[in-house]
């Protein structure tokens, strides 16, 4: 790229000049009135793209520079360079013309002459040697001056290619970072994400290709599917007891009677037994029980007269216990009872923590906050398939750490419970990035009656019945 700046009396002469010199091919960068006409700066061979006004809006409202801003001062650098470009060759021009003007004799020549006709030409001996001191010192000076050049070369190079990264790495992250509003992940995950990509940028494996941003957000959805920690057995699968916690409304209880059904369906309903610790509220426990029956599952129910590890004690033969809580404000005083209850069991009670995917990210980590006290050993993500964005559940679980064990996305028991997958969840993720809106349309013969829905309940329970015989 070369930079040059042009004076005239008047614009129209001066763009003249500018199209006489450079040609058509000419960019003009900066104009301005001075003492006398104007002062144009016009580049040649000017290869970055900056006239970009969406991004140049955007930049300004951050209070960074502009892309015209950046390109003029780049131009004013690169001025700055080439004029020391110049008073280096003026230096060597005139260093070489002071050499050029001395007498210089053929050496066949100068070995004719008689010795006091050397004499009178190379002078005294001292003025000789003083001259031979010039010349080495002339010599010096050039090598000085050509490794100057050199240099200022060297700095207008370094100076276009930094221009260039720094255009790409700035327009890259614009891009990401509407992908992370999109996604609507937290400033924490955030962070996390731009510091792995500085360095992928710093690295600069594929800075060079086009499908860079693609690139770049492979690589980041697979920093967020490593920075997710998943379960990789399924809790029926262990022996134990497992209780569910949260607040009302996040299907703690829905969720025990998938998990329960597919206990069934997989070893039986002899070795199952379901607990609810609701006693505060009137028929809190009676869907509860709808599942027991269907299930053939005893359930027990926590109250004045039975304590939580009066109940356990007596299902010690139970190879899985599943204990339902009860979802209070944290400012209820039950609510503490009932936490404590768990903590101070004699029993080993392993808790998770039931998160719906409809909630916002700052809910989310209040509820964490509110019930790590019990020593969560994991979280169950439901309603999936409610959520309009998947983003906040991605980054409430890869801020507390807390292992994903199952999520479910429907009403069906029991298959709309999973065991979590990273992978399967950012992809999910991603498909609702463009999804403002979910139209759904029930034709009149797909209508389901309350008896249907009755009829489609004993179904299950003879389907279940048939798969544990």
């Amino acid at each position: 790229m070369e930079v040059k700046r042009f004076f005239s009396t008047t614009m129209q002469d001066a763009l003249r000049v500018v199209r006489e010199e450079f040609g058509a091919d000419a960019v003009i960068l900066s104009n301005s009135k001075v003492e006398g006409g104007v002062e144009i700066v016009a580049a040649l061979d000017y290869e970055e793209s900056w006239e970009q006004e969406p991004v140049e809006q955007e930049i300004a409202v951050r209070g960074e520079p502009s892309p015209s801003q950046l390109a003029r001062m780049h131009a004013e650098k690169h001025l700055q360079l080439q004029r020391e470009m110049e008073q280096a060759k003026r230096k060597i021009e005139a260093v070489r013309a002071k050499k050029y003007k001395e007498p210089h004799f053929a050496d066949q020549d100068f070995n004719r002459l008689s010795d006091s006709t050397r004499s009178s030409v190379n002078g005294p001996k001292s003025t000789q040697n003083k001259t031979s001191a010039e010349n080495t010192l002339d010599h010096d000076s050039l090598s000085a001056m050509r490794a100057e050049i050199l240099e200022i070369k060297g700095l207008l190079a370094k100076q276009a290619s930094q221009s260039m990264a720094s255009q790409q790495k700035s327009l890259l992250e614009q891009q990401v970072d509407k992908m992370f509003d999109s996604l609507c992940l937290s400033k924490s995950a955030r962070f996390a994400l731009t510091k792995e990509l500085n360095l992928w940028l710093k690295r600069g494996e594929n800075s060079e290709l086009d499908n860079q941003f693609d690139l770049c957000w492979k690589h980041l959805g697979a920093f967020i599917e490593k920075s997710v920690r998943v379960e990789h057995s399924e809790i029926i699968d262990r022996q134990g007891i497992f209780a569910l916690v949260g607040p009302t409304g996040s299907g703690k209880t829905m969720t025990i009677g998938k998990m329960a059904a597919r206990y069934v369906m997989e070893y039986g309903a002899e070795n199952i037994a379901l607990v609810t610790t609701d006693r505060y509220r009137i028929a809190a426990h009676e869907q509860l029980k709808v599942f027991g029956r269907i299930l053939n599952v005893p359930v027990h129910t926590v109250d004045e007269s039975h304590s939580l590890d009066m109940i356990l004690d007596k299902l010690s033969q139970k190879k899985i216990v599943l204990v339902d809580t009860a979802g209070l404000m944290h400012s209820d005083s039950c609510w503490t009872e009932q936490l404590q209850e768990i903590k101070l069991s004699k029993h080993k009670i392993e808790c998770y923590l039931t998160v719906s995917a409809v909630g916002q990210y700052q809910v989310m980590s209040s509820i964490y906050h509110n019930y790590k006290m019990v020593d969560l050993s994991g979280v169950i993500v439901t309603k999936v398939d409610e959520a309009v964005s998947l983003g906040e559940v991605l980054s409430f679980l890869m801020d507390t750490g807390l292992k994903a064990s199952y999520f479910t996305d429907g009403q069906r028991v029991p298959e709309d419970i999973h065991l979590f997958d990273a992978h399967s969840m950012f992809e999910r993720a991603q498909t609702l990035l463009n999804t403002s809106e979910r139209w759904v349309t029930i034709r009149a013969n797909d209508q389901v009656s309350s008896f249907d829905s009755m009829k489609g309940s004993q179904q299950l329970k003879e389907s279940i019945l048939f798969h544990s015989a």
